[in-house]
């Protein structure tokens, strides 16, 4: 997959191009729609498929110094929109100029720069300088350039549209099966081993510890999950992993660690590709190290019997 971090200065040659336009943040149900309906056409066509996105969020340059919850890093973006058959990404860098673009400006960039043939958006897009455009002010502009527009409609999960609004809402209100049901696959975090305090080494359930970028991470909770170590078409190993603040030992500091079933090797400085299945129980403090212990222990066996009924790899293709 071809990545373009800036399509202003880009020289790549583009030809005739398919693009679904959006955040994507999560790549949630509604965006793979999208996205698959984009891929689909393209592939017909014998055409690129392009997904046009954006490396930050509007609202962080709108509101500067407030923190903006993503549902997943850029490298984390990428690696599902890969598993998509996604050509091409541009993950545009926004800022306050690119911002100012007005929507005929912005419909001339994917006409002149990507050779749009067909644009696709989602039931809620918005472009422009304060995003003032419109879906049918894109098909009125698109027309004008001999561009197609699609305009793929929302996707309905208990009376509810799908939405990474909605999404970011359940994660924060520690609604971890609601956010991947509507999301429609594991919670993904892709991220380097650190070293850490070497605590849980101690308490013989060595971990590795995933470093913390800016984004949401799951509910305080013990969670199973599958994971790849460096490479993401390598074998699919299992763990047991722990997100909250490890109350009994060390309070006070956000971690995600993980302990990985049958494994015995040192990892450090090796990237993490970790699909965060299931939720198994709340973090709590406990009232001696035997008693978490004893509990890590029963945490791994519960996640060793669960893993005999998960295909090998099933987790890893995102569908």
């Amino acid at each position: 997959m071809i990545v373009i971090n800036d399509i202003l200065t880009s020289k790549f040659n583009f030809e005739d191009t398919y693009v679904a336009i959006g955040n994507f943040d999560g790549v949630h149900y509604g965006h793979k729609k999208l996205i698959r309906e984009t891929v689909k056409k393209a592939k017909n066509d014998n055409k690129m498929s392009v997904v046009f996105t954006f490396e930050n969020h509007p609202m962080e340059i709108l509101n500067k110094g407030k923190k903006f919850n993503y549902i997943n890093t850029i490298e984390e973006k990428l690696y599902l929109l890969e598993s998509l058959g996604v050509d091409c990404v541009v993950s545009q860098k926004l800022d306050e100029n690119f911002l100012e673009y007005s929507p005929l400006e912005f419909v001339r960039i994917l006409k002149n720069k990507l050779k749009v043939k067909e644009i696709f958006v989602g039931f809620n897009f918005s472009f422009g300088k304060g995003g003032l455009g419109r879906t049918s002010d894109l098909k009125y502009l698109a027309e004008l350039h001999n561009i197609s527009v699609t305009e793929v409609e929302p996707i309905m999960i208990d009376n509810e549209v799908v939405s990474s609004s909605l999404i970011r809402k359940k994660i924060l209100n520690s609604d971890f099966d609601g956010a991947i049901k509507f999301l429609g696959h594991p919670m993904i975090v892709i991220g380097e081993v650190i070293h850490g305090r070497k605590i849980a080494r101690k308490l013989g359930f060595p971990t590795a510890n995933i470093e913390i970028n800016n984004r949401l991470y799951p509910p305080y909770g013990i969670y199973g999950a599958c994971l790849q170590i460096e490479d993401k078409d390598s074998e699919v190993l299992y763990g047991v992993v722990n997100v909250g603040i490890n109350p009994t030992l060390k309070s006070g500091e956000l971690s995600l660690e993980v302990h990985i079933l049958d494994f015995d090797r040192e990892i450090y400085g090796k990237k993490l590709y970790i699909q965060i299945v299931e939720f198994m129980r709340e973090e709590k403090k406990f009232n001696s190290v035997d008693e978490l212990k004893a509990t890590i222990a029963a945490d791994v066996e519960k996640w060793r019997k669960r893993k005999s009924e998960i295909k090998n790899g099933s987790f890893v293709e995102i569908r």
